[in-house]
Parts: structure tokens; sequence; C-alpha cells
């Protein structure tokens, strides 16, 4: 890649690799060179081109480790080793007039700007994969073998060896982790056999995982209406059981789980009428697992993921999820403004349907251009770094979240463009729009007025009459740009929201409801 420049540059290096991997990089720059003839020392003092590489994530707002940096007023190259895995490298280059890169691996690669890199990591990275697959082949080798007592033996030892990460067996992680493989393990049946599983399956998984305290499959296991009499369950709806019948119950209940125990404890042992039939549900379900085996594979093991158990953190596949993202993208165009004005470019409410780490990001070529991201239930915002939404975790909750942005002019106008919102997230699902469609036109509102000085300094008070609810971004600015500002919004005098300001203040989002109540602002 070549470019034309003094100013910084950014690239992005995604590459993925079970073998450690070598880059040779070669880097040139053309600078300013001296033609009237200087002395040794005048020469050295030539500007050089600067090449720096760090590990980057998108989810992270602190600076990566950095692993190469190279000066040079000519060509220079070296040899970078990076350790099996995925990564994500950040190249910045700055050299006074150009500058060239060239990379050499024998590890396929990708090299560009975030359009070109992007989209390759929403792709489970190759060390998951191949942990994925390792776990659902031990999951078909008990399958196959599970009427042949010594080979069930070793190959449910064998599974247990492989879904459980090194270091974990014998610690007291290892129950939750086993438990945290069996909801996922009943979670991909589901999915294969189209989310109702049949009876005879909850009984075969219960036969492979010997767990009868599943919650998730407790809850799957109700009786169907169909196989009991409706008329001798509803005489004990509202009949509170008297000490006797409570006790009869919990001795059927007793009796019950033990017969039931028992008969799958028999399905273990080769030659039982019990493990014939689960072996002939297993194998049922294997075949259906084969026809999308890779598929399958990644589910069960992001499934674990998903359950947060710290046990996770053991696999070795899981340093590559700080560099798995998914994103979406949201775009709406803007008019030309003219200079010294303030606008609404963007504003849309975003429901979460889960806690969730989210990342926005905009791209834009305004240049004062701010994203403010409210918590429509708290009306809190979301905390900034730098001027930018810093990432977040997102917690699920009932009104969404609303994501506006602002922009002023200042002293020259802006020609019409396109404006971007990025929403970048660990994985899907991420946060969907409340409608359809993005909207871009805002009705708005101005009014100026002169300050009186007085001896509450308060600089205004209005009246809001609302006659419909609708969600508004209020902005108020003073021709003073060093005087601080706090903007209230009151019901009944009761203050419901406030922002604080230097020379601007702005409510990014308010839900007027509309009712006879006065709002004053």
């Amino acid at each position: 890649s070549t470019q034309s420049t003094d100013e910084r540059v950014f690239y992005y290096l995604l590459v993925d690799s079970l073998m450690p991997i070598e880059i040779l990089v070669s880097f040139s720059a053309l600078v300013h060179w001296d033609d009237t003839g200087g002395t040794k020392q005048e020469c050295s003092s030539i500007s050089k081109g600067v090449l720096m590489v760090e590990h980057f994530s998108w989810k992270c707002v602190t600076p990566g480790e950095l692993v190469l940096k190279m000066h040079t007023s000519a060509t220079k190259a070296t040899v970078l080793n990076l350790p099996v895995g995925r990564h994500i490298l950040l190249f910045t280059v700055s050299s006074p007039v150009g500058h060239h890169i060239h990379l050499c691996s024998m590890v396929p690669c990708v090299f560009g700007e975030e359009d070109t890199v992007m989209p390759g990591l929403e792709k489970e990275s190759y060390r998951f994969i191949e942990q994925a697959t390792a776990i659902l082949k031990a999951v078909g080798n008990v399958i196959n073998n599970f009427s042949s007592k010594p080979e069930l033996s070793k190959a449910l030892k064998e599974l247990e060896l492989t879904h459980c990460p090194p270091g974990l067996h014998g610690t007291g992680m290892a129950e939750e982790h086993f438990k945290v493989f069996n909801s996922a393990f009943w979670y991909l049946i589901k999915y294969v056999l189209g989310k109702k599983a049949p009876y005879s399956y909850k009984f075969a998984f219960r036969s492979f995982t010997l767990d009868f305290k599943d919650t998730e499959v407790s809850e799957d296991d109700t009786v169907s209406s169909e196989s009991c009499e409706k008329n001798s369950l509803s005489r004990w709806q509202n009949q509170t059981p008297t000490s006797e019948e409570e006790a009869a119950a919990l001795k059927l209940q007793a009796i019950w789980r033990g017969t039931y125990v028992r008969k799958v404890l028999n399905s273990r042992k080769p030659g039982a009428k019990e493990n014939a039939d689960v072996k002939e549900t297993l194998q049922k379900l294997w075949s259906a697992i084969e026809l999308n085996f890779e598929q399958c594979a990644v589910m069960l093991l992001r499934e674990m993921f998903k359950r947060n158990c710290k046990s996770i953190e053991k696999f070795p596949c899981y340093e590559d999820e700080w560099c798995k993202i998914s994103f979406a993208d949201y775009a709406v165009t803007y008019a030309d403004q003219p200079p010294n004005v303030w606008f609404v470019v963007f504003r849309e409410i975003f429901l979460v349907p889960e806690d969730m780490l989210v990342v926005p990001k905009v791209y834009t070529t305004i240049p004062s251009c701010r994203l403010h991201v409210v918590d429509n239930d708290t009306l809190e915002e979301m905390p900034h770094v730098f001027f930018k939404v810093a990432p977040h975790v997102y917690p699920k909750n009932k009104k969404g979240y609303t994501f506006m942005a602002e922009a002023c002019t200042g002293d020259l106008p802006v020609a019409a463009g396109r404006w971007r919102l990025r929403l970048i997230g660990s994985h899907n699902p991420l946060p969907f729009l409340s409608r359809e469609a993005v909207n871009n036109v805002y009705s708005t509102k101005e009014i100026k007025d002169y300050y009186i000085p007085n001896d509450r300094h308060v600089m205004f008070r209005y009246s809001v009459k609302v006659t419909a609810s609708h969600i508004a971004t209020v902005q108020v600015q003073t021709s003073k740009s060093d005087v601080f500002i706090k903007l209230q919004v009151l019901d009944n005098e009761e203050e419901i929201v406030n922002v604080t300001g230097k020379g601007h203040a702005v409510i990014p989002a308010f839900n007027f409801l509309s009712n006879e109540t006065l709002l004053s602002s």
C-alpha cells in the first residue's frame, strides 16, 4: 500500500493460524532530501518515516502492546513473530511525502482499512473451530460406543478430557463446568430437533450425561394435558393439601424418582432394553448432527461460552475472543448547513435483547460531531472517553437506549453528506432498531431571547404543553462561550433530568408524555 501524506495513516492486519506466525514486514518511506549538499550532521537531521505496529481491539480504548517500531528515510525490513491464534494488528504510519508497506507470510492474512478487515472477524477463529470439532467428535465417539461397556467408559473419559479445559480437573470449578456443558448439549439437541424434543430424547440426554438436575430439561419435562385427566387435576387446583396428603405426595415422588434413576442407570448397561432404545435415539440424533457437523460443533462450544463460566477462560481459544466481533451499520444523510448552527444528525431508539458489550463508532466528515447514548429507563447517559462513547456493557432494559448525534458547523458551512453509526459487539444478537428504518427528518423549534440578570440566576423558564407523546432533544447555547449552564426539565417543580455545560448544554433525548401536566425547562 502506498500513501502520500505527512499525517498519520492507519491500517489493520488480521491473521489467524494454528501454527506460530512469521511475517516479513518491509517499510519504505519517501522523505525530503537536502539536495544542496550538507555536512554529515545536517544529513542526520533529515526527517524519517515511522511505522508502529501494536495489538488492537475495537472493544478496548487502551492502546495494545507495541510489537514493532521502525524508523527509516529509505527502506527497512524485519520479521514479525506472533504466537498461535488470531491477531489484529494496528499499523500506524507517518512519513513526510509517502510510504510503502510490503508484507510476506506463509499464513494467509487480510491487510487494509477497517471495512476490509472487520467482516473477517465475525467468523470463529481457527482455534475455536478446532476445539469445537474435537468436542463434538468426542460426543460422537460416545454415541457410537454406547452399547460397548469397555469402549463406552474410555469414550466418556476422552469426552471429559476434551470438553474440560487444561488444569480444570480436580478443582471446584469442574462441577460448574460440567453443568455448562450439559446445558449447552441440551440446547444443541433442541436446535437439531427443532426446539421441541420428544420424551425419548430427554431420556437419552439424561442417560448420556447422568444429569438429573438440569433445570432446562426439567422445564421441558412437563406432562402434556393430553395424558392427564383434566377433571382429576381441577379438583386439586384450588385445594390446600393436608399434612397427610403432602407426606403421601412426597413419598410417591421419592419412589418415582428412585425408579426413574434406576431406569436411567440401567440404560448405560449393554444388553438392556433401555440401552438399545437410548442407542437408537442417540444414533438418530448423531445422523442429524452430521448433516451440519461444523455448524453444530461451533454452536455447542459457543453456547458454553455464553454461559459465562470462569472455566471457559482456561481454553486456549478463549484468547481469540478479544478479536471476535459482530457489527451493524446505520446510515443517514444530512442537508447543507450554514455556518454557526447546531443540528441533530441522528436520533434513534435501539432495543437490547440481553446484557451485551456495545461499542458505538461514528463515521463522518463533520468537523464537530458528538454521539450521546441515553438509558431510557434511568435517563442516565453512557460514559465518554475523549468525547467518544466508551465500550460498555449495556444491561437489558424495558425502554431501550436512545442514540443521538449532535453537530455544530463552526465558522464555515458544512456541505450535505452521509453520516454512519456502527454498533460493534462481541457476537450476535446486537441492539436493534425499535422501528423498521432510521429517520433523518426532524421538526425544530428555536427560541432566541436576551438574558436579564436576576438574583436567582435563572436565564429562562418556559412551560411546554405536550399534545402528543414524543421524544425530543433540548439544546441551549449562549453567545458568551465561557458561561456555565445548568439545563433542567421539571414536572410539577420536581426535577426529572438535568445537564450542565459551558456555553452549550444538551439533553440528548427526553420523552415528553401526552397529558395535562405542564413541563418547565
